[in-house]
């Protein structure tokens, strides 16, 4: 839910850089594995947020690129999976990237083949999640080129499944809303949680 009377407006060089990432990157497809980090350090410039640091710079990596998940099976047997894009305690990103004919990239946008895939993205998300002792309120899949597809949830649980993501196209990164959702995503993710937002209605009219 978004307050639009408190939704700030975006500035002339908020609009330059999201301008810019779009050139670079919209009606792009291919290789999410080649493209990915590139594509995720476009968006923080054009959202104006800080970057992840190189990884094993900061002790644990709770900002980085392929973030070392352990999924344990035993006391003895354990398997270490990488999620794409991480920030503790703000939101895990998986990403893809589809393509305009077939086996070019994920799969063929607008398939049923390329939604199958998308869908496993967020389970595979979600499963990273559920491995780690701080939950982000966001979890997001992204088909690099395409849209973004976006879970809030601030217990971490994600019970409420694939169909509860919000549909965000590059392009709506131009709208003030999104814009701003987005930045705070990545800087005060607090502010976006509802059950704060409702406790400050009910302070503001006490």
């Amino acid at each position: 839910n978004i307050d639009r009377a408190s939704v700030r407006r975006m500035k002339p060089a908020d609009e330059q850089r999201i301008q810019h990432f779009l050139t670079t990157w919209k009606g792009s497809q291919g290789n999410e594995r080649a493209n990915y980090q590139i594509f995720f350090r476009d968006l923080c410039d054009a959202l104006n947020v800080t970057a992840p640091p190189p990884k094993g710079s900061v002790p644990g990596d709770p900002y980085c690129f392929d973030k070392e998940i352990r999924f344990f099976h035993s006391d003895r047997d354990t398997t270490t999976k990488f999620a794409d894009f991480y920030k503790e305690g703000h939101v895990l990103i998986e990403a893809k990237q589809g393509g305009v004919i077939s086996g070019k990239g994920t799969a063929k946008r607008g398939t049923e083949t390329y939604r199958k895939e998308m869908e496993k993205a967020f389970f595979q998300a979600r499963a990273y999640v559920r491995q780690l002792d701080t939950k982000p309120p966001f979890l997001m899949t992204c088909d690099i080129g395409s849209h973004f597809e976006l879970w809030m949830d601030f217990s971490g649980s994600y019970t409420a499944g694939y169909g509860a993501r919000a549909r965000i196209e590059l392009d709506d990164l131009l709208k003030p809303e999104v814009f701003n959702r987005f930045v705070a995503i990545f800087t005060d993710p607090q502010s976006l949680n509802p059950e704060k937002y409702r406790a400050k209605v009910t302070r503001d009219v006490a």
